[in-house]
């Protein structure tokens, strides 16, 4: 018969087990989503490669012209919007990059309180849509006396879409600024997905703009991405013609499909 204290490290040793286990197997069976908002002329047919077609309403939509910028538009009106740019089935991302929660703190809660309307309305519009705002100015690179208003506008979102763009071949601060930009988002809401906007050129204003991205560089965005948010949003401009010539699109196709294959092993 064994002694109690051999018994209770036996159980100890169990449960480790079992916890390990389940643990793995709630990562194994981790959904990773891959939504394309790319917008390049000439783009294939994305959907055999299991991505998700995304949808993306401009603010220039909501204030033509950038007229009365700021202030809530008609209701019915953007509502209608919202239904005209959500008939894709993945999430909606609100791209307004000019009301920051940053400053002032007249005008952080002004801001914050617009952005939240639209955030409400645009639920009621389309309901049961992933619905968030794109990260640049809202919910990502806060300053420390602005969290407050991030945390309570993130409670009207579905989701986080900070960007991850590339503006150099710099690996390791590229991994850094991943891995920062997914705290920050998982500080405001710890039970929110985050899904990185990706964008396979090198962003305007650096030296290599909208060059494309190695294959072997944006392979390893692909999966140092994997490691720290739920999904990645994959976006581009709508002047550029497709153009895989550096691998980018290949890394993306192998990235899917390990994703397909990991998924598929799994199944009962």
């Amino acid at each position: 018969m064994k002694s109690p204290a051999a018994l209770l490290l036996l159980m100890a040793v169990g449960l480790a087990t079992f916890h390990t286990r389940e643990t793995a197997a709630r990562s194994a069976e981790r959904s990773f989503p891959i939504y394309d908002n790319l917008f390049y002329k000439g783009k294939p047919d994305t959907l055999r490669e299991g991505l998700v077609l995304s949808n993306i309403l401009y603010e220039g939509l909501i204030w033509p012209h950038g007229q009365k910028f700021g202030v809530l538009p008609d209701r019915s009106v953007f509502e209608a919007l919202v239904r005209a740019h959500s008939t894709n089935p993945g999430p909606l991302v609100i791209d307004i990059e000019k009301l920051s929660l940053n400053g002032s703190p007249g005008d952080a809660r002004k801001h914050l309180e617009t952005l939240a309307t639209l955030a409400d309305w645009a639920h009621e519009a389309a309901p049961g849509k992933i619905i968030g705002f794109y990260g640049t100015n809202t919910l990502s690179h806060i300053a420390p006396s602005d969290l407050t208003y991030a945390r309570e506008l993130a409670r009207h979102v579905d989701a986080f879409f900070p960007p991850m763009y590339t503006f150099d071949d710099d690996h390791a601060s590229w991994e850094k600024r991943a891995r920062a930009s997914a705290a920050e988002a998982r500080a405001l809401a710890p039970d929110k997905p985050v899904y990185f906007y990706l964008w396979p050129q090198y962003h305007d204003g650096t030296p290599r703009q909208f060059q494309y991205i190695d294959g072997a560089y944006w392979k390893f965005q692909l999966i140092a991405a994997s490691r720290y948010c739920d999904g990645i949003v994959l976006w581009s401009p709508s002047r550029f013609e497709w153009n895989d010539s550096t691998g980018w699109w290949s890394a993306t196709q192998q990235f899917a499909r390990a994703l397909r294959a990991q998924g598929a092993s799994h199944k009962p």
